[in-house]
Parts: structure tokens; C-alpha cells; sequence
């Protein structure tokens, strides 16, 4: 560590312009680490990582609690807002991500679930991807991990792989009784969510990407540190502070020849343009938002959205940009005293504690995720009436069976002792459950906002826009209220619901009206809150709070009218940050971007590595996936030259 290891070799624009190299992978983000990393185990290859951020690993990036708060400088973290969305008081949705070596992972929960083998068995029954099944791709997850945190798991789990991980702890002692109300509603408490025979449904004990010391461990920090980066410097190039304008392509060829950068610097009119040249393959590995933009930039795209921007069409490509897909979610918020929450480090004295905790030893609140516990659970198998969940369906089917594509969850509720409101609330220290829909219908689009590739691609969010998942949203919220019921029952102390279905919308609205003020959208309710756009705090005072609190109803699932709940996911629903598929895999051109092998249709040595390429948006959160999706691309870049070599 600083001081005693060379400084990162970040290398300038100017130092790579005109060069040619085997891979160049676009991208230094989660998936793009992972490529860069893998292809440079062989010496006698040239790779080049081409990224947007920088490095900057500091002290506070590694502390896993407080580098998830996205509002931090330090962090690189970006926010993109959606167009407005129809039906939801023309709200717009908000995805953070990082730009900077690691991407999202530098910044997200860092949650490493896998998702339940049925996941994948449904890409491949349901899309026809049949290398794409639990079988294909769990020795993947197997190689990625080192499952340190549980030894003797099996051989399901992986122990060599670089990403440290282990099960979270509960950090706070509130967390610990849902598990009862878990059980209270029919679900078994699942040890251990990336064992592939345990159930489907049920309370899960979550695994973090936190290693030994204590240390967030990000995509950077396990596949592409200063250590691996230096040691293979003389093959291993990382440029920084560009970003990618182009992919060259030769005429009427199904090759890129190269790819054409800037600097993020430059804002010039006419920015200059630098080039580097791909011997054998480019990877594009920009993440959901950004792996279409540079297609749509290069030309390569449905030709109506690529020609009304001069840009010449070189390969037309219906799906580029399309089937964007996102988990959703309500949060129901419970209050709790401060000290059985993660809010008990607002304290200045138990945040220093805390703080000497996690120096000397690596340990405490800030040592944790804020996510110790997930539930899993599919909206058909929970009782109209009792929402009690059942066991068996109406056919008389297991539902618990992980394997099948049929149990596959659909909602996915998260026991966050912390405020999952868009702002902290004065005097009020909250525990919620985060209501969220994880296999939705909905659709959205990422367009080209203009020709410059700094300017954010313009989204159109698919937030709850089908129906169909706006009645799972439904259901979910219910049930959700019903497990918080089922917590108080159990918790030694008052848990009253203090913001859910059937609470005074006034409330929530000028809550939420900042947000949309940013956006320059307001609620037609009211008018838009006063506290400046800038200002990181809530719009309410702490006066208000106070009356909002003694004046609040008892707040309950059996109560809420339908009505009651439809207004309250329209004012509350957000992005859960898991943008996926817009460059999906499929076994055709007019269905999707890339095939099994994530080769771009119609392209010889041009693969997109990330998110996007997901055929759908998996029941869990997405590090571990997208991480797995770069294992296996790095391996079929490897098969496929190791046998052009051969030949």
C-alpha cells in the first residue's frame, strides 16, 4: 500500500495515440477490470483499457459503508436522469453508477448474490441460449470468488478466485428479527443465497464483497490493482480521463480496425481526436447506458436513430439501445430507535468510535454493507387473503425448487436499517423495506442525446410501465407492509410504519419534490420544495418532521386500499441502480445485439462485455453476474485465437 507501491500507471492520451494492440477493451469498469486482467495473463498479448474516470483508490473508496454514499466527490459516482415517465407525475428516474477504474463497483452495496439456478435455465429455455445455462455458467462464479467468509460451504462456492467475500453481519440488532417475520409469513431463512439446491424463496443471509481487512473489495481492487498493473505494464496498458467517440470500421468490412477517443479534458469545439488500432479483437465493455452509445455513435444501430444526427449508418442493428430493462422499488419505511439502526452514526461520538473500530482493527458499522439480509419470493405463490406463502401451487408443484425457471423470483424485498427514502428525515431514524420488483416486463430505450460522446445518452426508463408489473408492484407492497407487521410483532421495541400506503401524500410529495425540481418536472399537487437543488439534506425541516410524526395514522396492509397503494408507488418508485440489456444476447439480429459468444451480430472481432448483454435482468444484484459474463468472454477470446493459432 502507499507509499511502499509504485504509483498506478495511468498512461495519457498522448502516450497511446497511433499505437496498435491486440484487445482493446473500452471500458475499465466492473467487466472491463475483469477482461483486462484475464487477457493479460498471457504475456504475449497487448491489451489497452480505454476509461472514462481514473483511478484514484483512496481511503474512503475502501471503506465499504461510507463509499456507498453516491453523493461523496471522492468517488466518481454519476447520476443519469430518465425522460419524464407517463402516469408517474412526470417523475424521472435517477441510476447512479461510477466513472472510474472498478465502475459501479466502486460504489454499490456490494451485494455478490448469483441469482438462483432458474435464472439461467429461463435464458436458456426462454430465449433459446442454451450456453447460457446454470451449468455453462457457474463454474464462473465458482472461478471469480474466494468465499473466504464461508469455509467448508462445498463445492458450489469458489476459494481462489479474487473477489473476497464473506456473509454480512448484523451490524445492528433490528435486523436479526426479521428473519422472524420472515418466518412468520411462510419462508424458511436461507443460509447461504449463492447455494445452488437452497430454496428459491426465503430470508436471505447475503454475501459482501468485503475481504479480510474489512475492505471493499471492487472489480479494480481484485482483478486490475497497482500490483497487477504494474507487474504487467510492458503488455498492459490503462488509459485514462478518454472516452471513446468511434469505432472504426473498414469499408463495407465486418471488421473494426480501431477505435478514435478525446480527452474527458477537452471541451473544445473541435476536440482533437487520437486513434489506436486492434490487431485482433475490440470489447466494448462501457456498461448498460454507455455500450449502445458508442454503438449509435459508430454508427452501428436502427438507422432512425442513427441518420437524423448525420451520422452515416454502417450496420444496422435494430436492437441496439432497445429492451432496457431495471429492478424498481418502493421503500416502506419502519421507525426504530436510532441505536438498532446504521443512523446511530449520526451520533459524532459513535461515528468516531466506529471510526477507530474500522482503522485498528477493520471491523464496526462502517466495516459493512448497509444490506445484511434480502427476501426473496415469487408474487404467485403468496395467499390473495392471508399473504401468507405457500409451499406448493396450485398444480401442486414445489415452489421452492431453485432449478426452475418457474420459481424464479419476481420480488425481492431488502432489510435496510437505514432511511430508503431520497432524503434523510430530521429527528426520525428509519429501518425500511425495500419493495422491489426483479423480473419486470417493462421495457425501456437508451437513444443517442447528441453527437457528443460526453453528453449522457438520453433514457427513457421503463419504470413499472407494464401493467403486469404494476400489479406485482402491488402485491409486493402489501406483502411488504405484512412482514413489518410481522417485525413489530417480534421486536422488543415500538415499530410503528410511518411512511407506507395511506400516509398523508402531502407528505411524501413535498418529500420527493426536490428530486423533481432538480429535473425541472414538479408534482402538479404542490409546489416544488424551496431548499436549493444543490444542497445534499432533506427539503423538510426538522419541525415539520416532528408534526408529520405525531399526527401520522396507524398505518397497516389490511387497511390500504388499492388506491391507497397505487398512489404511493406513482410518488415513491425508484430505480434499484440495476440497468441491464440493452445490447442482450440473442440467437438473431432483429432480437438482440450480440450471440452466445457476445460477438456483435454481423462483426467479426467486435463483442460487447457487461450488463447489457443480459438476455433479461437477473433475480439478483448485478455485480456477480456482470463479472461472470467478463470471466467467460475473457475465455472465449482466449479459445477462439488459441485456435486461429492452430490453424
Amino acid at each position: 500500500m502507499w507509499p511502499f507501491t509504485p504509483s498506478y500507471p495511468e498512461l495519457l492520451a498522448d502516450d497511446v495515440d497511433g499505437k496498435t494492440y491486440d484487445y482493446i477493451i473500452v471500458g475499465g469498469g466492473t467487466s472491463g477490470c475483469v477482461l483486462a486482467s484475464r487477457l493479460s495473463e498471457d504475456p504475449s498479448v497487448s491489451i489497452l483499457v480505454l476509461e472514462k474516470g481514473s483511478v484514484r483508490d483512496n481511503f474512503l473508496s475502501r471503506i465499504p459503508l461510507l463509499s456507498q454514499n453516491f453523493r461523496f466527490p471522492l468517488l466518481q459516482s454519476v447520476s443519469r436522469l430518465s425522460e419524464p415517465i407517463d402516469g408517474f407525475h412526470g417523475r424521472r428516474a435517477r441510476v447512479w453508477a461510477a466513472e472510474g477504474m472498478g465502475g459501479a463497483s466502486r460504489v454499490n452495496a456490494m451485494l455478490f448474490t448469483r441469482g438462483v439456478p432458474g435464472g439461467y435455465n429461463q435464458w436458456a429455455e426462454g430465449f433459446g441460449l442454451t450456453d447460457w445455462s446454470w451449468d455453462k455458467v457457474e463454474p464462473y462464479f465458482r472461478k471469480s470468488e474466494n468465499a473466504y467468509g464461508r469455509p467448508g460451504a462445498g463445492e458450489y462456492r469458489g476459494y481462489s478466485g479474487p473477489v473476497e467475500n464473506r456473509p454480512a453481519r448484523l451490524v445492528v440488532p433490528s435486523v436479526g428479527y426479521t428473519e422472524k417475520a420472515a418466518e412468520a409469513v411462510g419462508l424458511p431463512v436461507v443460509m447461504d443465497g449463492n447455494d445452488p439446491k437452497a430454496s428459491a424463496q426465503g430470508i436471505v443471509n447475503l454475501d459482501t464483497a468485503v475481504n479480510a481487512k474489512g475492505q471493499r473489495v471492487s472489480s479494480y481492487g481484485a482483478w486490475l490493482s497497482s500490483r497487477v498493473a504494474n507487474e504487467r505494464r510492458s503488455h498492459l496498458s490503462v488509459c485514462t480521463r478518454v472516452v471513446a467517440s468511434k469505432l472504426i470500421v473498414g469499408g463495407g468490412s465486418s471488421r473494426v480496425k480501431g477505435v478514435q477517443f478525446r480527452r474527458v479534458e477537452d471541451k473544445t469545439r473541435e476536440p482533437r481526436e487520437f486513434y489506436v488500432k486492434a490487431r485482433r479483437e475490440v470489447v466494448i465493455a462501457s456498461g448498460t447506458l454507455c455500450s449502445p452509445q458508442l454503438l449509435l455513435l459508430s454508427g452501428i444501430g436502427p438507422r432512425e436513430a442513427i441518420e437524423p444526427l448525420g451520422i452515416p449508418l454502417v450496420k444496422e442493428a435494430p436492437a441496439v439501445g432497445r429492451n432496457l430493462c431495471d429492478h424498481v422499488s418502493v421503500p416502506i419505511c419502519t421507525e426504530v430507535p436510532q441505536k438498532d439502526t446504521i443512523h446511530t452514526i449520526e451520533s459524532p461520538l459513535v461515528f468516531i468510535w466506529n471510526l477507530l473500530l474500522y482503522v485498528l482493527l477493520g471491523t464496526g458499522i462502517l466495516a459493512e454493507s448497509s444490506t445484511a439480509r434480502s427476501i426473496f419470493v415469487r408474487s404467485k405463490t403468496i395467499d390473495d387473503e392471508t399473504l401468507v406463502v405457500k409451499r406448493r401451487d396450485e398444480n401442486g408443484e414445489d415452489t421452492m425448487d431453485a432449478s426452475s425457471p418457474r420459481n424464479v423470483p419476481n420480488v425481492e424485498v431488502m432489510v435496510i436499517p437505514l432511511t430508503g427514502l431520497i432524503d434523510m428525515i430530521p429527528g426520525q431514524s428509519l429501518f425500511t423495506w425495500y419493495a422491489t420488483v426483479v423480473q419486470p416486463f417493462s421495457r425501456g430505450t437508451v437513444e443517442l442525446a447528441s453527437k457528443n460522446p460526453l453528453h449522457h445518452p438520453r433514457m427513457n426508463h421503463p419504470l413499472l410501465r407494464d401493467t403486469r408489473d404494476l400489479k406485482t408492484m402491488h402485491k409486493a407492497v402489501r406483502f411488504t407492509m405484512r412482514l413489518a407487521e410481522e417485525f413489530q410483532a417480534a421486536y422488543p421495541h415500538p415499530a410503528p410504519l410511518r411512511f407506507a400506503p395511506g400516509m398523508d401524500l402531502k407528505v411524501l410529495d413535498k418529500l420527493y419534490s426536490r428530486e423533481n425540481n432538480i429535473t425541472g418536472v414538479n408534482i402538479p399537487e404542490l409546489k416544488p420544495a424551496t431548499a436549493p437543488v444543490d444542497k445534499v439534506g432533506s427539503a423538510m425541516s426538522k419541525k415539520e418532521a416532528e408534526k408529520v410524526k405525531k399526527g401520522s395514522k396507524e398505518l397497516s396492509w389490511r387497511t390500504a386500499t388499492d388506491d391507497e397503494i397505487d398512489m404511493y408507488i406513482r410518488r415513491a418508485a425508484v430505480s434499484c441502480f440495476h440497468v441491464t440489456s440493452t445490447c442482450r444476447m440473442s440467437l438473431s439480429p432483429e432480437d438482440g445485439v450480440v450471440d452466445q459468444r457476445l460477438k456483435v451480430h454481423g462483426f467479426e472481432n467486435l463483442r460487447v462485455a457487461d450488463a447489457s448483454v443480459f438476455p433479461m435482468v437477473t433475480s439478483a444484484h448485478t455485480m456477480a453476474p456482470t463479472i461472470m459474463v467478463a470471466e467467460r468472454c475473457a475465455d472465449f477470446l482466449k479459445e477462439d485465437w488459441s485456435e486461429r493459432k492452430g490453424q
